[in-house]
């Protein structure tokens, strides 16, 4: 098939760079997030040939040479990694090596990390393996989300892919292979047990699940006869019981395996996220 011409001005800025892109941004975080790469691509002047969010049976012809890849969700095979000559260029949010796989912000999260990135890298067929254009980190507070985490990471990357583009299509930005593959590490796929909060554990490894699962499979407790979703908790310095809460004080201070959750905030099923302070005024009787 014939291909569309590159043709870049002399500030660096490709005006005829055609793309197809690969993803669905509005599942980045799971609040209705903006597609934000995909703006930022059309913004800047870009061409966005097609747009597949589905199957890949949507690619069908396309005269795009490079194509942009973010929270698609789906494996690209190798044969619709050669329509391409200039690559399929992939924004994943983590400093590949580390976090290979499909939930590398919640992983950041899970595991205290004082820092995360992004990285853009052109796709090849082994996961999340192939060869890096450029990297950026930022700091982590130890109070991010998945969601606010997510919505940072997705500006970044667009940022970077705006920056970087020209150049790879051109071919005056080189990847690098990724430093040390033989200590990837890799995040794996959630599943909704990964919800059911258990006491057993740290507060500390609880608070963090707490806001790594902060848009799914998200943290459920039973509290008496009550379901809920815990969505802030932090950490306090008493020891208890694991499992077991008291509600002395206006406070809801639930016991683990060190430590304790005093929850913060809390959504029972049916009903709107309140404090713990409102749901015990209005549940304390069946606790």
């Amino acid at each position: 098939m014939n291909k569309k011409s590159k043709t870049t001005t002399n500030s660096g800025t490709n005006q005829n760079i055609s793309i197809v892109f690969f993803g669905n941004e509005k599942l980045v975080t799971g609040g209705g997030a903006q597609p934000v790469i995909r703006e930022s691509l059309l913004a800047a002047g870009f061409e966005i040939e097609k747009a597949i969010t589905g199957s890949l049976s949507e690619l069908g012809q396309h005269e795009s040479t490079v194509a942009v890849l973010a929270a698609y969700g789906h494996i690209i095979p190798q044969r619709i990694l050669d329509e391409f000559p200039d690559g399929i260029i992939n924004i994943h949010p983590s400093l590949l090596p580390k976090y290979r796989g499909p939930t590398p912000i919640e992983s950041a999260i899970l595991q205290g990390d004082t820092k995360t990135g992004v990285s853009v890298m052109r796709l090849t067929a082994g996961m999340d393996e192939g060869p890096i254009y450029v990297q950026r980190s930022i700091p982590l507070t130890g109070t991010e989300t998945k969601q606010a985490l997510a919505e940072k990471l997705q500006t970044l990357g667009a940022e970077l892919l705006v920056e970087t583009l020209p150049g790879i299509v051109s071919g005056a930005l080189k990847s690098r292979q990724q430093p040390h593959p033989d200590r990837a590490t890799y995040s794996r796929k959630l599943t909704k047990d990964d919800g059911e909060l258990d006491f057993s554990k740290s507060a500390e490894q609880l608070e963090r699940e707490i806001r790594a699962f902060s848009d799914w499979p998200k943290s459920r407790t039973t509290l008496g006869d009550i379901e809920a979703v815990i969505t802030r908790a932090s950490v306090v310095r008493v020891q208890g019981k694991p499992g077991a809460y008291t509600t002395e004080n206006k406070q809801l201070i639930i016991y683990c395996g060190h430590d304790a959750l005093s929850i913060d905030r809390l959504k029972p099923t049916g009903k709107q996220e309140m404090s713990a302070e409102g749901f015990l005024a209005g549940y304390k009787n069946r606790l």
